[in-house]
């Protein structure tokens, strides 16, 4: 009731301001700076920008006129868009990685022992990488007693000799890069199972929980675990010189390979030989250098009993501490 009055009262008064020759047309309705509401048959130029609105003879609203919007607020507008749609694909994104998710595995213990299975392989992986620079070592020495007779003779090495020792020198350095590029995956794919567990668990809650979560303990040493990492040449260069002191002082057998950026010595032979190898490798994706060390013992039992002893597990240990100092 109170709404026809309102009307009735407007259309009134529009009758007695604008006359009813004007009433055959649209009115115009707007409101002044003062934020004094005005009618008429047209708007004042001033205003024409300004939010305003058209109503019919009876006074009720037509058609509705918003200010025009600033540059400003025009090129905010745009951003916003830009965001919902980013919004949107990651949205679309990870609903279409729920339904992989979900069609991959039917319950928890098949994540897990995807997880493990693909830890497994690359731990298989690394075996066979180890299994190789001890060959190279191998060779390695075999090569530096030749160039050592060679001196002690008073020969120079041939260019066969020395291609030799450089060759088997980058394979060494090549086998361990790609080591701690493999331990780095084991690494990400650990995070990102976990990941995929938890988010697995968020979309079948109340689902049965897996027996056993955790990650299985290799019998391989984590590289990355005697890896550091350097910011800048300088801090890099002091780095390198503390390995080369740290490999020295716990290895026993004699240095075979010292190079700028790779400390090699001697293979294992006897059941309480520890061989170390240091290194300096340039991280490509980082754009950086990573210095690590390697530590090896005789393949029987009774050295790899000793490679696992409190002693030697201690040398690894201390390794990024004795660096940093």
């Amino acid at each position: 009731m109170k709404s026809i009055k309102r009307r009735i009262t407007i259309a009134a008064a529009l009758w007695l301001l604008i006359g009813q020759d004007a009433l055959a047309g649209s009115i115009k309705k707007w409101v002044d700076e003062n934020g004094v509401t005005h009618y008429g048959t047209s708007i004042p130029p001033q205003y024409k920008d300004k939010a305003h609105a058209e109503l019919n003879q009876r006074g009720i609203e037509v058609k509705r006129h918003n200010r025009t919007r600033t540059p400003e607020e025009i090129e905010r507008d745009k951003e916003l868009a830009a965001l919902r749609a980013e919004q949107q694909k990651l949205l679309e994104e990870q609903q279409a990685k729920d339904r992989i998710l979900l069609n991959l595995y039917r319950n928890e213990d098949d994540l897990i022992m995807a997880r493990d299975g693909k830890l497994s392989q690359l731990d298989g992986q690394i075996r066979l990488i180890h299994n190789e620079i001890r060959r190279l070592k191998d060779r390695l020495s075999d090569f530096q007693a030749s160039a050592a007779a060679a001196e002690r003779a008073g020969r120079q090495l041939t260019k066969k000799q020395q291609a030799n020792l450089e060759s088997t020198r980058r394979s060494i350095e090549g086998s361990y890069a790609n080591i701690l590029r493999k331990e780095d995956e084991k690494i990400a794919t650990i995070e990102r199972y976990s990941a995929d567990l938890e988010r697995f668990r968020q979309l079948r809650k109340g689902g049965a929980r897996a027996t056993n979560t955790e990650v299985a303990s290799s019998e391989i040493p984590d590289l990355v675990n005697t890896a550091v990492r350097c910011k800048d040449p300088a801090e890099c260069d002091r780095l390198w010189e503390n390995a080369q002191t740290y490999a020295r002082m716990h290895a026993t057998t004699p240095v075979d390979l010292s190079a700028e950026r790779i400390l090699v010595t001697a293979p294992p032979r006897a059941a309480k030989d520890l061989s170390i190898t240091v290194s300096r490798l340039y991280e490509k994706r980082r754009n950086g250098e990573r210095i690590f060390m390697d530590l090896q013992c005789v393949r029987f039992t009774e050295g790899q009993e000793f490679c696992r002893s409190a002693e030697v597990t201690a040398i690894r240990e201390n390794f990024k501490d004795a660096l940093v100092r």
